[in-house]
């Protein structure tokens, strides 16, 4: 269990400890432990101004986009042999139903419900969503180590993937201490440098380069270099294609709703 705070200061050491057998079940109880945990407490200690704004900030981009969707489909596709006042009335009634639904959700009520889902859906969305991610670049260095002639298999890269995600703990309590303390949704300025530069405070590119990616980076260069005996140089270009991918995803991601500008 000592493995599991080692990694993240000496991740050499941990990784040549495991170089005939690696398990995958320490950081994989610590990660799915952790996700619930701190997913959950969010739900529970964002203010209720916090929460409506998010709403309110959220459902105004939604029913924007569905709003013009459907007068788009309406006037095009399923036109038929309607009228254009009809189609009109048609339009002003799906609006009406839109801002009830957002009265419902912006209510007292709307919000305990909110915070009733959060705590089930996002746990289970953030296991699904590290899971896919934990497959997937597992996969890869297992591409990538058998085009460098390793004798590792699936198995070991994932566990190899799993240790070396362990940052991620890091990532979670420090996106929510905010939360905790203050109410407000702060997923990312106390983690990530740049954004602490005056005019930076909300760019996307300086709010995902958070400290806990790059420290994953590094777990993952040394670790590598250990684990399966290659040079630094080529463990760095393996382990920085799924890290630049991942960071242009978070990027996209968080520039489709920012909180910081909603």
């Amino acid at each position: 269990m000592i493995d599991l705070i080692r990694v993240f200061v000496s991740p050499g050491t941990v990784f040549e400890s495991m170089r005939s057998y690696i398990t995958a079940i320490p950081p994989l109880v610590t990660l799915v432990v952790c996700v619930c945990i701190f997913t959950a407490l969010q739900a529970w200690y964002m203010s209720d101004d916090e929460y409506l704004r998010v709403i309110e900030a959220t459902a105004e981009s939604s029913s924007e986009m569905s709003n013009q969707m459907a007068e788009t489909l309406q006037r095009t596709f399923l036109r038929g042999d309607r009228s254009e006042e009809e189609i009109k009335d048609f339009l002003a009634h799906q609006r009406e139903l839109t801002e009830k639904q957002r009265e419902a959700m912006t209510s007292k009520e709307g919000i305990q419900s909110a915070r009733r889902m959060q705590t089930v859906f996002v746990p289970l969305t953030s296991l699904f969503s590290y899971g896919l991610i934990v497959l997937l670049e597992a996969t890869y260095f297992l591409i990538a180590g058998n085009m460098m002639k390793t004798s590792k298999q699936w198995s070991d890269w994932i566990g190899f993937t799993l240790w070396s995600m362990l940052p991620l703990v890091l990532l979670l309590c420090i996106s929510t201490l905010p939360t905790i303390l203050s109410g407000k949704l702060d997923p990312y300025s106390l983690q990530a440098p740049l954004s602490w530069i005056p005019g930076l405070e909300t760019n996307v590119f300086a709010l995902t380069l958070t400290i806990p990616t790059v420290w994953i980076v590094w777990i993952r260069v040394v670790g590598m270099h250990k684990w399966i005996d290659k040079p630094i140089p080529i463990c760095l270009v393996v382990v920085l294609i799924p890290a630049l991918v991942g960071w242009l995803i978070s990027i996209g991601s968080l520039q489709l709703a920012n909180p910081y500008t909603m």
